[in-house]
C-alpha cells in the first residue's frame, strides 16, 4: 500500500498556525515509515524538510519583529513620575504600572525609547540635576548629594566623576568663573 507522497495533500489552503502545519507534516512523515516493508523514505524526508522550513520561517518572523518603544503619553508619565522623585527610590515596577505595562515589556520599550535602561537614565538625570544645583546654588556637596538621591557625598562624588569625568567640587569651581 503506497501512502500519498504529495505535500499539497497535507497542507490545507486554510491558514493554520505554523505549529499545526509542522505537527501535521510530522504525523504524515511517521505514517510514511510506519509500514516497514512499504515505507517511502523519500516522501518521509520531504515531509520533514517541509516541516523544518515552516518552523524556521515562523521562528525568523517572530525574531525579526522590531521592538516598539513607549507611546508619547507613557514618555510623559515616566518623566513626570521619575523626575518628580529623583531623591527617592523608585522601582521599575512602579514606572511600569504607571505606564500600564508589565515590568519586562516596560524595560524593553524604555530602552528602545531612551537608548538606555531605566536605572541608568534615572542615574544620569540625578547627575544632571546635581550639575544645575552645583552651578546655581551655594549648597554643600553633601546637601546636593542627598537632595539628588545619593546615599552620601562619597557615593555622589564617585558617580559624578564616572559620568562627568571630574569631581563635583572641580565642576563647580570651573563653572564659577
Amino acid at each position: 500500500m503506497r501512502i500519498d507522497t504529495s505535500l499539497s495533500s497535507v497542507l490545507s489552503t486554510d491558514r493554520v498556525s505554523p505549529v499545526s502545519e509542522v505537527q501535521q507534516l510530522l504525523r504524515q512523515a511517521l505514517r510514511q515509515i510506519a509500514d516497514v516493508e512499504k515505507a517511502d523514505r523519500a516522501a518521509c524526508a520531504r515531509y520533514i524538510a517541509e516541516a523544518l522550513r515552516i518552523h524556521q520561517q515562523a521562528t525568523t518572523q517572530r525574531a525579526a519583529r522590531a521592538p516598539t518603544g513607549l507611546a508619547e503619553w507613557q514618555v510623559r508619565t515616566v518623566e513626570q513620575v521619575a523626575l518628580a522623585r529623583l531623591d527617592l527610590g523608585l522601582a521599575i515596577t512602579e514606572l511600569a504600572a504607571a505606564c500600564q505595562l508589565s515590568r519586562g515589556y516596560f524595560s524593553r520599550a524604555f530602552k528602545v525609547t531612551f537608548g538606555e535602561s531605566p536605572h541608568r537614565w534615572r542615574h544620569r538625570k540625578r547627575i544632571e540635576q546635581a550639575c544645575r544645583r552645583l552651578v546655581d546654588t551655594t549648597d554643600t556637596l553633601a546637601g546636593i548629594a542627598m537632595d539628588c538621591g545619593f546615599n552620601d557625598q562619597a557615593h555622589f562624588t564617585r558617580a559624578f566623576k564616572a559620568l562627568m569625568g571630574t569631581t563635583p567640587h572641580l565642576y563647580r569651581k570651573a563653572r564659577a568663573r
